[in-house]
This record gives C-alpha cells, structure tokens and sequence, in this order.
C-alpha cells in the first residue's frame, strides 16, 4: 500500500510538472559585427491590458490583437531582467532565458546596450510580439546587429509547429528599424 501511494504521488507530481506552460527565449548579436565589441542585452515581458478570452490552452489560435497599434496606455509590463548566468556563457552580445509562462499575446522587450564604448550610446529596442498560441513557446532570434536609438518591431516569423510547441527561429540580419524617439512606445521601452 506504501508502495502504490509512493508511485501514486511521484506520478502526479511528474504529471504536474509537465502541464505547465514555457517561454524558452535566445537573443544573439552578429558575430562578425560584435566580434569587437560587448552588448549588453535584457528583456521584458509586456502584454495588453485586455486580452482574448483564453478556454482552451491547447488551440492553435491567432491573436486577433493589432500589436502595433498599442498604446503604453494599452499594456503593462514587467522589470527588465538580464540574461539567466550559466557556467559556458558570457552575459554580454547574448541572452538566454526560461520560465513557466503561457507566451500567448505577450509582447517580449530587449534593450541592448553598448558596454564596450567610453561614450553613452542610446539603447537599441526589439519588439517580438507573441500572435500565435502555443503551449511551450521557444524564441530564438540571431545576427542582431546594433543600431544605436533604433526601435526594430518584429512581426513576421519563420514559426514552426511541433505538437503544442511554437518555435520561432529568425535571423534579424538587415531587419527594418525605426527611431526610438518618434515610437509612442518610448516611454514604455526606457521605462525600467
């Protein structure tokens, strides 16, 4: 009887932790134009004020939500945090971060910065909406290149689905930007 109560917990326990949803995100900058230099890279998860009606986790649903419309009025954010510190990286012209989070119709913040450079270069932004539902979400973005008080919003993605994951795999390499100052969401992207 001890035994199947032990097997019975362990199985639950085991069932719990695999129900719950993930944000796996990556950022690296180009290589070759950072080889010289040391970025600074954090992130922030945001999300709309009102957001759809969430009945079912497991759907393939498109958010409805015209992302790039929003005002800072529309969304609240979190704290930028930096990149989680593991043994084999450096914190610097990379981030990589994980955690229990259903990524549907968030919106994902980075702030580089220059770290390398004497002088106070403006911060360069990157916007990744979250459109698509998916139970675990993996973001992985690379050859970020640094455009100094540039705003890059990101909506177009190379998506692959597999079960109840979204992977998000884009190369940024000569991706559109705007000027930070002339955003509405200037505000809301320096905010801390």
């Amino acid at each position: 009887m001890r035994y199947f109560l032990l097997l019975s917990c362990i199985f639950l326990h085991c069932l719990a932790k695999t129900q719950t949803p993930y944000l796996s995100v990556k950022l690296k900058m180009d290589s070759v134009k950072a080889e010289s230099s040391r970025y600074k890279i954090e992130m922030k998860v945001c999300e709309p004020k009102k957001l759809t009606e969430r009945n079912n986790w497991f759907s393939n649903d498109t958010s409805k939500i015209d992302f790039a419309s929003l005002l800072p009025g529309d969304i609240t954010c979190q704290y930028y945090i930096e990149s989680d510190k593991t043994r084999d990286s450096s914190t610097f012209n990379q981030f990589k971060h994980g955690r229990h989070l259903f990524a549907w119709e968030k919106i994902i913040v980075f702030k580089i910065s220059n770290a390398s450079s004497r002088g106070w270069w403006p911060e360069m932004f990157i916007v990744v909406p979250v459109r698509y539902k998916a139970f675990v979400t993996y973001v992985d973005l690379s050859d970020v290149e640094f455009q100094s008080g540039k705003l890059m919003f990101v909506s177009d993605f190379k998506l692959k689905k597999e079960g109840m994951s979204l992977f998000i795999e884009q190369s940024l390499k000569d991706q559109k930007t705007t000027d930070v100052k002339d955003s509405p969401l200037k505000d809301l992207l320096e905010e801390k």
